[in-house]
């Protein structure tokens, strides 16, 4: 099909001041939210976590205690929580549950406030499963493909030790550094739920869970699998009705149209809302697992449904408006997109708000059909279990 699609960016290096520099040597990181814009900050949802002595520790919620981890700084606020209680003493500096439901507490940031590493202590689903850190837990893989899933009849068996397909679109316009802007909130949350218009329908929540393959340890029959922990996964997509955050003026001439066809505006530079639903920062844990708690994506007009993920190692830097490559940041070690499956993205679209008006648009169906020239080919599974969707997919990286 052809359209416009959000490949073209400015590859203009911008000189920025990163967050991590100015940060350096500070005791705690500033108070941010677990979800929407920055300007929606609720009660703190815990104190700091307690001393231990080993790793920086995870924001664990709801999970078995990991190992002692460094003394938590500041917690993360809750979305309209009231106070937690105080971390539990050697539990890699754990924080509390905060009033509002399934909303991250305080944990422990991590070196240069990247706050809820989830390297330890985060709950594990057993052998099968794999632990992921935080409130999620991530149900078993085995019936998770390493595959081609364009044909979702007979995918195509991959190897385990080869790189997955890089998406022909590449990283897109839409992509936000955590370190690129110096005001804003921390990216590493994992409920990134949220919506462009706040009078909207909040659509049907995703569990995501992405799994970390390492291709240079890993055999090509997958009878051995080695997971890659200790990753940062950004994950971003647009909500419910078809709108990223953070791009373009509400009001303006560049706002955001997700049902006109997208012909460029807003682009890469218009960096110009402080909304970050739909976005976020996850650590892979020692399963190679990050998850995110977020809503079922909408689209726009121009893609099919899709959601991007850039993976880094730890002390990434930000660039600007760039394409992150090995080029640019040592860091960076993969990039693509992936799809759902037409019959499951259509049977969530057409089952409820804000969805459901959309499926009158005559770009609906090309939307859904997760068919675009040079796709990277990459469906997630995915399943329906009560009102929330559980969504999971594996990618092969090379993590050197």
């Amino acid at each position: 099909m052809a359209r416009k699609r959000e490949s073209k960016v400015d590859t203009t290096l911008a000189r920025t001041v990163s967050r991590r520099q100015m940060l350096e040597g500070l005791s705690a990181l500033a108070a941010v939210t677990a979800c929407g814009s920055n300007s929606d900050a609720g009660t703190p949802g815990g104190s700091a976590g307690s001393a231990g002595s080993g790793a920086a520790g995870a924001a664990n919620v709801g999970g078995s205690p990991g190992a002692a981890g460094t003394p938590g700084s500041a917690g993360v606020p809750g979305n309209a929580g009231t106070p937690g209680t105080a971390g539990t003493p050697g539990s890699a500096g754990a924080g509390a549950t905060a009033g509002g439901a399934e909303t991250p507490a305080g944990g422990a940031p991590g070196s240069a406030g990247a706050a809820g590493s989830s390297a330890a202590g985060a709950s594990s689903a057993g052998a099968a499963g794999g632990s992921s850190g935080g409130m999620l837990s991530a149900p078993p893989w085995k019936d998770v493909p390493v595959a081609d899933s364009t044909d979702s009849t007979s995918p195509k068996p991959l190897a385990c030790n080869v790189v997955t397909k890089t998406d022909a679109a590449g990283q897109g316009p839409f992509f936000i550094h955590e370190l690129e802007k110096t005001d804003d909130i921390s990216f590493y949350r994992q409920d990134i739920r949220g919506q462009y218009k706040p009078d909207a329908e909040k659509g049907i929540d995703m569990e995501l869970y992405v799994r970390l393959i390492d291709k240079t340890k890993s055999d090509a029959a997958c009878g051995m699998i080695v997971p890659v922990p200790d990753i940062d996964v950004y994950i971003w997509h647009t909500d419910g009705q078809g709108y990223y955050s953070g791009f373009g003026m509400k009001g303006g001439a560049d706002e955001q149209k997700p049902d006109a066809a997208y012909n460029g505006t807003p682009g890469s530079n218009n960096l110009e809302n402080t909304d970050r639903f739909c976005r976020g920062i996850q650590v892979t844990d020692a399963n190679g697992v990050a998850a995110f708690l977020s809503v079922f994506p909408g689209w726009y007009n121009g893609r099919d449904l899709h959601i991007h993920i850039v993976c880094f190692k730890k002390g990434s830097m930000a660039h600007g408006r760039v394409n992150y490559s090995k080029s640019n940041e040592k860091a960076w070690i993969f990039t693509t997109q992936f799809y759902f499956d037409p019959a499951f993205s259509k049977s969530i679209h057409e089952s409820a708000e804000p969805y459901l008006r959309r499926t009158k648009l005559s770009a609906y169906a090309d939307a859904m059909a997760a068919n675009e020239a040079g796709n990277s080919g990459r469906h997630a599974t995915a399943t329906k279990v009560g009102n929330k969707v559980i969504a999971q997919i594996q990618m092969v990286v090379d993590p050197t």
